[in-house]
């Protein structure tokens, strides 16, 4: 045989990657390779990409932070991760593999689309960046190329790649100043520094992406010129009613906010566009869209029909007119009686009422100041939870000394991590709680979760400091053991150790309540000149551990502490379904601390109880044998 003939038959790409079949090379380049491969156990293709190159450790951090963002999403709308392994020096990423084609091969392809289809794909995309949003991802490199189309109409974004996680150090990632992400869908803001971007950066990027599917062309140029930064920083484009007349006025309008220079005048989030896209989609017929959608990908000569809103008859509008202005007003109230939160929505909301008892010698009933308030304990800018206004009711109270019990009106919020501040005259008091749904609570005997507090006494000194911790998971009592500290300066110095005056009144003070095997909570509060008395109370959460399940391939359910919802570890305590489970490797993330597990397989059941230790992985095996099921601990 020839030396030719023996180099052709030299494979180019390797039969086998780990466990999976590779079936070729998809596309390879200066740091790795794509291959498109054959999961062992799903028997689909999946995407493998391959990490090779060496010595850059923000490189290889950013390919681990993709698979870790990945891991935590669920979307149908972002693409699925079967995997992520490390062999011999490389690292590499299993994908759901989109049997289509990205939408700027698409745009090659086609030039632009029409108004009503670019919407039906812009939605599906709006509805993946939501999704991270929601989960404090930000994507900064939202591009066409991003958007995968398969052919069956199904819109995926992908490459996670340079993303940034909010509430997270990325000081050995992104450096101050570093400029990342495709420079023609970069808002001003990501130029000076890809750090420090929000999601108004996605959301500007986004709205070039709209631009460019309805016009075949971007607003500004894809490089770093001078002109090109001062058009962008001025918002200097050609409007897209210049360039393509037929572009529906809604798509104009959403451009026109989307990309503007200024990020505060852009949309805050991307839940505004979506109904805005929703709304004018409604009136379109969405299988028809997908269809066009299809032979778009498919059919190289297919020519996109005319799609038109239909038109809202006038007399059955009118007609309607009346009907729904009562509708509205019998919603509105049963909305504000909390009878559609109790009747439809008790596993979507949760109910808090504060109940706060003064003793009678403070002051009459009618000049006590008392307020609550309640904000998102998202540990970084607790926005309010709610614009409802929370009122209090008075009532004698005999059942101990003689006092005054105020309750306030039932508000209705979305299951989460709170504060309340309450401010009972010279006193304030801040409570951090995890609220459950209705439908959680009223296993337990009370739907309703309360927030009481018993105003003892009044002691008039400079500073008073009262603290109190408890288990965020459990709420076992935690205070003898939580060590509470102020920060002077840049110490930290223990509470314990001050004297009576060291801390006044009338200042910003910072507080922070720490315990092992728990996240530290920090207060930063002002504390106004008549506010003596200071309550602290944490609401501590358990540092993570992990929780490795391998089974035989079958349908299954887990409960753990009778539940099939877990707490995922982490500090905002997000919750996470255990249903879906069907064999394989799994791990979950948990909450430190002690559970009963439960392992349901057709008639057969197996109960354990086992502890998750913070930073460690308590791995459980599943075998059959003999048609019984066998668990083993390492």
């Amino acid at each position: 045989m020839s030396r030719r003939a023996k180099e052709d038959t030299v494979p180019t790409h390797p039969e086998t990657i780990g466990k999976y079949k590779i079936q070729g090379l998809i596309a390879k380049g200066g740091m790795g390779a794509v291959y498109k491969a054959m999961h062992p156990t799903l028997k689909r293709n999946v995407i493998l990409k391959k990490l090779t190159i060496r010595g850059n450790t923000a490189i290889t951090e950013r390919f681990k932070r993709e698979a870790q963002i990945l891991l935590d999403f669920n979307d149908p709308h972002i693409v699925h991760l079967f995997d992520y392994f490390k062999e011999g020096s490389s690292h590499y990423i299993v994908l759901e593999y989109v049997d289509g084609m990205s939408l700027d091969v698409l745009l090659k392809k086609r030039r632009y689309l029409s108004g009503a289809l670019s919407l039906f794909v812009f939605l599906d995309a709006c509805k993946a960046l939501k999704y991270a949003h929601d989960h404090g991802v930000i994507h900064r490199d939202i591009k066409p190329g991003n958007i995968l189309i398969s052919r069956k109409g199904a819109i995926k974004l992908a490459d996670f790649g340079i993303a940034a996680v909010e509430q997270t150090d990325e000081q050995d990632l992104t450096k101050e100043g570093v400029t990342l992400g495709t420079a023609s869908y970069m808002p001003p803001e990501q130029f000076k520094n890809s750090k420090n971007v929000d999601k108004r950066a996605d959301i500007y990027a986004m709205g070039v992406m709209l631009y460019e599917m309805v016009s075949g062309k971007r607003p500004f140029p894809g490089n770093f010129a001078p002109d090109t930064l001062l058009s962008i920083q001025k918002g200097r484009y050609t409007p897209i009613k210049k360039i393509n007349p037929e572009t529906p006025p809604v798509i104009a309008r959403l451009i026109r906010k989307m990309i503007r220079p200024n990020p505060k005048r852009r949309y805050r989030n991307m839940g505004a566009i979506i109904r805005i896209v929703e709304n004018y989609l409604k009136r379109l017929p969405v299988d028809s869209l997908r269809e066009s959608l299809v032979q778009c990908i498919t059919n190289q000569k297919y020519e996109e029909p005319v799609f038109k809103p239909r038109k809202k008859k006038r007399l059955v509008a009118l007609s309607l007119a009346a009907g729904m202005v009562l509708l509205a007003a019998a919603g509105c109230w049963a909305w504000s009686q909390g009878l559609v939160h109790r009747i439809f929505l008790a596993k979507s909301y949760g109910a808090v009422q504060f109940k706060i008892r003064i003793p009678e010698t403070v002051k009459e009933p009618g000049d006590i100041l008392l307020t609550a308030s309640i904000f998102v304990h998202d540990r970084e800018e607790f926005p309010p939870a709610t614009e409802k206004d929370i009122v209090f009711s008075c009532h004698k109270d005999t059942s101990g000394p003689s006092g005054y019990r105020f309750e306030s009106n039932t508000v209705y919020l979305k299951p989460g991590m709170y504060r309340a501040k309450i401010t009972a005259e010279q006193r304030i008091y801040w409570q951090s709680f995890t609220l459950e749904s209705l439908a959680e609570r009223e296993t337990r005997g009370s739907a309703i979760y309360p927030v009481e507090i018993s105003f003892d006494r009044v002691t008039p000194q400079p500073l008073s400091v009262r603290t109190e911790a408890f288990d965020a998971v459990t709420n076992r009592i935690l205070t003898s053991a939580t060590q509470y500290s102020v920060l002077r300066g840049n110490n930290w110095i223990p509470l314990q150790t001050l004297l009576p005056g060291d801390l006044m009144t009338g200042q910003i003070l910072k507080f922070r309540a720490e315990q092992a095997g728990y996240y530290p909570e920090i207060f930063s509060l002002k504390i106004a000149p008549y506010q003596t008395e200071l309550v602290l109370r944490a609401n501590l959460v358990p540092l993570p551990g992990a929780l490795s399940l391998e089974a035989p391939e079958a349908s299954y359910r887990i409960f753990l502490n009778g539940s099939e919802t877990i707490v995922r570890g982490g500090e905002l305590m997000v919750r996470e379904s255990l249903e879906g489970y069907s064999g394989g490797t799994r791990t979950w993330d948990l909450p430190s601390g002690r559970y009963d597990l439960e392992i349901i397989s057709g008639e057969k059941i197996l109960q354990t109880r086992l502890d998750i230790v913070p930073g460690e992985t308590t791995r459980l095996t599943v075998r059959e044998s003999d048609g019984m099921l066998l668990l083993y601990k390492e």
